[in-house]
């Protein structure tokens, strides 16, 4: 089939509604912009100053991403005393591991519409020591939390590295969102 016949087809509602598949792409978007700025972070860290520098990506690009938070911690464990904006960093992992967890719920878990209640449900399950299994309906705002923790993890980390001080950016959108050509919104008279 060529592309121009594959472009033609609709798939809108499938596998889901379209609009819990926008919502489950921009998590997996944002998650790979994430995984590509730790390593990055990883290799500044390290020494590589050349963001191109191959060895930097070679040590890190095929490491699970807990190993990879090791390093990072390691890294700013043996770094901050020289470094003192690094201090904060078991705060930032900590933030990295809860958008990891936000993410690996929609990333490894399927989730369909429920026919009889009209709602979106997940099968979650875990065999961990013992056999857990449960249900959760899902909402368009429980896979934008993902979203907001993943970004809320890699400004932290932006910060932490290069000693910035940026907000995430849904809440610049939101922000700029609430201006109109850079002035406040004026409140209205109703």
């Amino acid at each position: 089939m060529k592309n121009s016949e594959i472009e033609k087809l609709n798939f809108s509602g499938w596998p889901l509604p379209d609009e819990y598949l926008i919502e489950v792409g921009r998590v997996t978007s944002l998650w790979a912009s994430f995984e590509n700025f730790l390593n990055t972070c990883i290799g500044k860290l390290a020494g590589f100053d050349d963001l191109y520098d191959p060895k930097a990506y070679i040590l890190v690009t095929h490491g699970s991403f807990p190993q990879r938070l090791n390093i990072l911690s390691a890294l700013c464990e043996q770094l901050f005393p020289e470094y003192p904006n690094l201090e904060p960093y078991k705060s930032v992992i900590e933030k990295i591991k809860r958008a990891q967890n936000e993410r690996n719920k929609f990333a490894h878990n399927s989730f369909s519409l429920n026919s009889e209640t009209g709602k979106m449900h997940m099968p979650l399950g875990s065999a961990r020591g013992s056999l857990k299994v449960r249900v959760e309906n899902i909402s368009i705002a429980d896979i934008r939390k993902a979203t907001i923790a993943i970004d809320e993890a890699q400004i932290a980390l932006y910060n932490l590295v290069l000693k910035a001080e940026y907000e995430p950016v849904w809440k610049r959108k939101q922000a700029k969102q609430s201006t109109s050509h850079g002035l406040p919104k004026q409140p209205s008279n109703q």
